[in-house]
């Protein structure tokens, strides 16, 4: 399914339910809270990784994501494109200052 898919099937589910734009914004923030618990009891808990868990955190993460930019008609195939060429001309100039040093922090924290 295209980004612009997505984002008309989340429109449609959610258009029975009428909330102000800002709740977008609040609901994107408690599901990456969520997120991000999941990854603090892996990474500083050292519980086990469950992947459906993380999965299904991001999916939350995702479909709020999809919500707000809805609610302020932003299109993510638009700015997707955008951002990705962005991202090609600066890459090979981060790769070059950080390359190495990323690669000792993922060594160690990976």
């Amino acid at each position: 399914m295209q980004l612009h898919e997505i984002q008309k099937s989340c429109k449609e589910l959610l258009s029975r339910v009428k909330y102000p734009r800002v709740g977008t914004i609040i609901g994107l923030q408690e599901e990456l809270g969520k997120l991000a618990e999941v990854v603090m009891d892996v990474e500083i808990y050292g519980k086990p990784f469950d992947k459906s868990r993380l999965e299904k955190n991001c999916s939350e993460v995702f479909f709020s994501f999809v919500d707000l930019c809805n609610s302020y008609d932003v299109e993510l195939d638009k700015i997707s494109n955008h951002r990705i060429e962005e991202m090609r001309k600066k890459i090979e100039k981060w790769e070059k200052e950080h390359g190495e040093s990323l690669q000792d922090k993922r060594d160690k924290f990976d």
